[in-house]
């Protein structure tokens, strides 16, 4: 059995590779063209993302060091969905194995594309329990032997992932924004 960490890459916004917006859940199993196309299968399932929004998958070996080149990749769809939200934006699935306690919890950002709604001061409940329903896009219907875990690097080694939450705060992560294309500048006197 392997560890795995899975890229999952959205366009949005742009075509280019740089500008995609990732999810990095990892896993316990042993074939990872199995897990990719079950993870596929669970994101397309996934009402805020839908079978016609373009992603990528790629499998990693968790526990190999760079160059770690993907064991296997998938994608749905080509081009890119534009956008009217900051890409900066998300709402975090926390999450942890057994006890919370540090080593043995993690989070995922995930978009407020993929959560749908407006941006008010804070989330509502259906975009929490949208990003709770992000639980079953990760964890349901893998193949047999495959686990979504907490990976630690620090204990190099995973752990089934046994309880989600998601609170009522807005999360920023800076490195989803764009490149910016222009500037206005002035002087002062």
């Amino acid at each position: 059995m392997s560890s795995y960490r899975v890229q999952v890459a959205f366009q949005l916004d742009t075509a280019f590779p740089r500008d995609a917006m990732t999810i990095n859940p990892h896993y316990f199993g042993d074939n990872p063209q199995a897990l990719g196309d079950a993870l596929k299968t669970n994101i397309k399932a996934n009402v805020q993302v839908g079978p016609s929004m373009p992603f990528t998958i790629k499998v990693y070996d968790a526990m190999k060091a760079p160059p770690n080149y993907p064991l296997y990749t998938t994608t749905n769809g080509t081009g890119f969905v534009a956008t009217t939200l900051p890409r900066e934006v998300a709402l975090c699935l926390s999450y942890y194995a057994t006890n919370n306690r540090p080593s043995y919890r993690g989070r995922l950002y995930i978009p407020v594309a993929l959560i749908g709604g407006t941006i008010g001061l804070r989330p509502t409940s259906t975009q929490m329990n949208a990003v709770l329903a992000w639980k079953t896009t990760l964890g349901a219907n893998l193949p047999s032997g495959h686990t979504w875990v907490v990976f630690s690097e620090k204990l190099q080694q995973g752990s089934n992932v046994t309880a989600v939450w998601c609170d009522d705060e807005w999360d920023t992560i800076r490195s989803r924004g764009l490149k910016s294309t222009t500037r206005v500048t002035g002087t002062v006197p």
